[in-house]
């Protein structure tokens, strides 16, 4: 693909906006795990979801998915988004650095690609697997 489809491509905005709220996200959940203990922040957290939750189900106009696969993925990812989640607040809240934190829990898509190329029959290029190498050396000098 190039630059310059991939900078006219969906998936490319949609991403920079998924950046652009965790970043803050991780910020905020830091600080107020400095007040507060994981389990309350996440209560916080899911409690804070609700309004978005309301607001695309009435973007819906109040029709729920029918396909019982996909809500069961959808609640499994619900369910796997909070346990991790919760990890990831008990991590903050260790007083470990933030930067390598986040790093570490941010390496998931490593996880991810094992998982498409196994299951799901995917194949990676070469520069692909280039990347995962640099990106696990780049975490290992990271953390030191």
């Amino acid at each position: 693909m190039s630059v310059r489809n991939t900078l006219k491509a969906k998936w490319l905005w949609y991403s920079v906006f998924c950046l652009a709220c965790w970043a803050p996200f991780t910020f905020c959940a830091k600080l107020g795990l400095r007040e507060m203990s994981a389990s309350g922040m996440q209560f916080l957290f899911t409690l804070g979801g609700v309004p978005i939750a309301l607001a695309v189900l009435a973007a819906r106009r109040f029709k729920f998915e029918r396909n019982r696969k996909g809500t069961a993925y959808g609640l499994a990812v619900g369910v796997l988004s909070a346990i991790g989640t919760l990890a990831l607040f008990a991590a903050y809240r260790t007083g470990g650095n933030t930067a390598v934190i986040t790093t570490a829990t941010s390496l998931y898509p490593m996880v991810t690609v094992v998982l498409a190329v196994g299951f799901l029959r995917e194949r990676l290029t070469l520069i692909q697997i280039v990347g995962l190498v640099f990106a696990s050396v780049a975490f290992v000098l990271f953390s030191l």
